[in-house]
């Protein structure tokens, strides 16, 4: 059977878009390795029509969050008007919270969870020509609309899943890049994560359970992987959660020899606990961490679920400073901001001395509680603006005015007037320090790297400026300026 996996285009109104590689349609094709499959990178290369004429598929899959889903439905439809004989399925986050939205005449089966399993099993059946209604976790294409399988949790040994197929996006390799332009390859350690916050909805994929690959398994991929790139980013929701584990990992690859830059997402309150850990971590080879600090107050934390106070949010700043980790820390902002709230945000940075921070607005996902919570506040409704940039809520401030405020965080937390006056400072402790008789260069944020964000966030200026105007607002909730 002839698969193509596709990635969709990138959504147009994306204000800031990322090329990783797409490691899920990866894991996919390994799965049915035995069939002729193929992956098309829409990102890449557009030309699905010409991909269809010679490749001539069977089966055409997608996957993709909540702002890629008009995008892949276009890809679909384009399918089906090119060859109505063709099966098209999709899934990922947003067909698993609200399948509904592709139920539609030209999408034959949504993969409802994790479908490392039911997509084989999937193209089994169609094969063999028997009844896909015996699978699992699949919402099937009816005249009366969605038939909805049978539910069952994502039970499996990580360990037992092929490494995934990327020979077969070998030629995209040179494309797939960090915000900073690094060559990066993803890694999968774990799956799921076992805290409850209400913005997020990764942790009903697995019921709430987290899952671990052992690491003697990850050491191996990890030796498999090509040179040619720059970092290695573990892609789980939560890398450092089993702590046992992660020892085990770290020792595992400096053993192994394994000298490779790496990247991955941590919580504070792990930082904090496992000190030790981090510093392990950053000599095989650690050089950044995406953190969710989220907010500079503890009842937002609460009210996030976050399971943090603002207190260990410090103290994990100051170990990933101490230590040398360039530290990502991840800010939530409110669509209830005021001015005063912008202004204290900022002196936050600044105050921790954070030079890559990533603002976000808080964006309701179907499946999160946030999302399930507050229907009537939703104030747009079209998929393509859930990019984390506009706000789908009301906003206290003029959306203008609060467009504004966001563009200044970002501006003025990346300024180069700041970067440099702040290593200045830095320099001049250690020179002064009667410990210390030598000179010591910074040892974090290269000056280089600061200077080509100045430069980067250039755009923003106009983006910014025109969010409001492009946004698909209808009539206003009662109760909302």
């Amino acid at each position: 059977m002839k698969i193509l996996l596709v990635k969709p285009p990138l959504n147009r109104r994306l204000i800031a878009p990322s090329r990783g590689e797409p490691l899920e349609l990866e894991y996919l094709a390994a799965a049915v390795k035995e069939h002729d499959v193929e992956i098309l990178d829409m990102r890449i290369d557009p030309h699905l029509v010409q991909k269809l004429e010679t490749f001539k598929p069977h089966f055409v899959g997608l996957t993709g969050y909540t702002c890629d889903a008009n995008s892949a439905k276009a890809v679909m439809k384009e399918v089906k008007k090119f060859d109505g004989k063709i099966i098209t399925g999709v899934g990922g986050h947003h067909a698993t919270f609200l399948p509904s939205d592709f139920a539609l005449p030209f999408v034959d089966v949504v993969f409802l969870g994790m479908a490392d399993l039911t997509f084989k099993e999937y193209i089994r059946v169609q094969e063999e020509g028997e009844d896909a209604r015996s699978i699992n976790n699949l919402a099937l294409r009816s005249e009366g609309g969605l038939f909805f399988t049978k539910p069952a949790l994502f039970t499996i040994d990580l360990d037992e899943l092929p490494f995934p197929a990327r020979h077969l996006t070998l030629h995209y390799q040179k494309k797939y890049r960090d915000q900073y332009r690094n060559r990066t390859v993803m890694v999968l350690t774990s799956r799921g994560c076992p805290f409850r916050c209400n913005f997020c909805a990764c942790w009903k994929l697995l019921g709430g359970k987290y899952l671990v690959r052992s690491p003697e398994s990850v050491v191996a991929e990890l030796k498999a992987l090509s040179e040619e790139t720059d970092l290695i980013f573990f892609a789980d929701d939560n890398t450092l959660h089993n702590v046992n584990h992660a020892r085990r990992l770290c020792r595992l690859i400096e053993e192994s020899g394994i000298r490779r830059k790496f990247s991955m997402f941590a919580r504070a309150d792990t930082i904090v606990r496992h000190p030790d850990l981090i510093e392990s971590l950053r000599n095989i080879g650690l050089i950044y961490l995406t953190v969710g600090i989220e907010s500079f107050r503890d009842e937002d934390l609460d009210a996030m679920r976050k399971k943090t106070t603002v207190a260990m949010n410090n103290e994990a700043i100051r170990i990933l400073h101490k230590v040398g980790i360039a530290n990502g820390a991840h800010f939530i902002v409110d669509p209830n901001f005021k001015r005063e709230d912008f202004r204290l945000l900022l002196q936050y940075v600044k105050d921790h001395n954070l030079f890559q921070p990533v603002f976000t607005v808080l964006t309701p996902y179907p499946g999160t509680d946030l999302y399930l919570e507050n229907q009537e506040r939703i104030l747009i409704k079209d998929f393509d603006y859930y990019d984390v940039m506009h706000s789908i809520f009301p906003t206290r401030l003029s959306r203008k005015v609060f467009y504004r405020e966001l563009e200044r965080l970002y501006l003025r937390s990346y300024g180069f007037r700041r970067y440099v006056r702040s290593r200045l400072r830095e320099l001049w402790g250690k020179l002064i320090d009667s410990k210390r008789r030598k000179f010591v260069p910074p040892d974090r944020l290269p000056f280089l790297i600061t200077l080509f964000l100045q430069f980067a966030t250039l755009p923003l200026r106009w983006k910014y400026r025109r969010l409001y105007k492009s946004e698909p607002i209808g009539v206003k909730p009662a109760g909302y300026a």
